[in-house]
């Protein structure tokens, strides 16, 4: 005997309607983001700009200043005439001193405030003694 009953008719969505409606969920999203972030990455990388710009003139200030861009830290302290710099870090409260080292002859950091800095390091490099005139 053969079945002659008419098969049931599918209910519902098809698989690849369903992959449809994912991709296009995915893209409404990326899409989203996209506007979202954008203007966040153009803001950040003109701040990485004047970064690298204040590399060539004051690295020991690029370099803190690096620091405050990323949002973590907050400028605590600032003394340019001697290239030192104070950060702090926002929830823990550390400190964290940029200054300039007359030895490696590039900046350098230290915890702490500027009174961490040792004194050997911070201090400008000592002039070259005379020679005595011929006689």
């Amino acid at each position: 005997m053969e079945n002659t009953s008419p098969t049931p008719q599918k209910k519902g969505l098809g698989a690849l309607t369903w992959v449809g409606i994912g991709c296009g969920g995915i893209i409404v999203l990326l899409l989203i983001g996209g506007l979202i972030l954008v203007p966040k990455l153009k803001k950040f990388g003109e701040a990485a700009a004047a970064v690298a710009e204040e590399m060539k003139t004051n690295p020991t200030r690029a370099t803190a200043s690096a620091r405050i861009i990323t949002g973590i830290f907050e400028m605590a302290a600032e003394d340019a005439a001697n290239k030192r710099y104070t950060v702090r870090e926002k929830q823990g409260g550390k400190l964290t001193t940029i200054y300039w080292d007359a030895k490696a002859n590039a900046p350098a950091t230290v915890e702490g405030d500027f009174t961490a800095i040792p004194a050997a390091e911070s201090a400008p490099a000592p002039a070259a003694e005379p020679e005595p005139a011929a006689k």
